[in-house]
């Protein structure tokens, strides 16, 4: 783990346990929001992912997970509300489907509810943020996060809810692992096979988070596909989002 949830900015109502991996909101009863952050900036220039796993029932006005500045009020006491994205300091998927942020809510994906493990992909370069349920990736949910200190956070309104990190790691931003968001299957496999130097990468969680986005995005694609010797790659700024994959050669005579 990289990261855990910081004490320093804990209350009665959000109790760690499991060297600061997991915390109980309300216990008892509940009077408002609280929240907690992570204990370290999600560091720029790097690619970071982590999980989350719903503990207990999920329920009540809202339970988030997401990021968020400093400034981000982790206490809302007496007040029962989406606390993350009720504002431009943070960004939030609520247990309901939702993404927030700046006030504004769309529907992204399906619920959450207990048991559910919900996973987050920060590109800190690109600026961009996704979400996972139980291993299915939704896309790309928000931009225009390049440049921004953040940290993790959870938030909830639920008494006697319990959450927990699984997982929390990152990988410095480099050509290799965009490149990865590229390959098809029978790619990996076969640079797998005759590269064995590549399979630290080609089978880490990185490789199989950029997998599934990628995989996702063929099965959308697939009623539609350009000849193999008419295509190319696009820039790599479009490997994670899904989208100017490929196009056509233009025809030099």
């Amino acid at each position: 783990y990289e990261w855990a949830w910081d004490e320093r900015l804990t209350s009665r109502k959000s109790l760690l346990s499991q060297n600061n991996l997991e915390v109980k909101f309300h216990p008892g009863y509940s009077d408002g929001t609280v929240a907690v952050r992570g204990d370290k900036i999600l560091s720029k220039g790097r690619h970071h992912y982590w999980e989350v796993e719903m503990l207990s029932q999920i329920y009540g006005t809202d339970v988030m997970v997401g990021v968020g500045t400093a400034k981000v009020n982790i206490n809302e006491r007496d007040k029962f509300l989406s606390l993350l994205g009720q504002d431009r300091e943070s960004w939030g998927l609520s247990y309901k489907g939702k993404i927030h942020h700046d006030g504004e809510i769309k529907d992204y994906s399906e619920p959450f509810a207990q048991g559910s493990v919900v996973g987050l992909h920060l590109d800190t370069w690109k600026g961009t943020l996704q979400f996972f349920i139980n291993n299915k990736p939704f896309g790309i949910a928000f931009t225009g996060l390049y440049g921004i200190e953040l940290y993790p956070i959870i938030s909830s309104t639920a008494a006697n809810s319990c959450m927990r990190i699984t997982q929390s790691l990152s990988v410095p931003v480099s050509l290799q692992m965009d490149c990865l968001g590229l390959l098809k299957p029978l790619h990996r496999s076969y640079l797998s096979t005759a590269f064995p130097g590549l399979r630290y990468l080609l089978d880490s969680k990185f490789a199989e988070v950029l997998r599934k986005k990628r995989d996702n995005d063929d099965s959308e694609d697939s009623e539609y596909e350009f000849p193999e010797e008419y295509l190319i790659l696009d820039d790599f700024d479009f490997a994670l989002v899904g989208r100017g994959r490929r196009k056509k050669k233009r025809m030099i005579r």
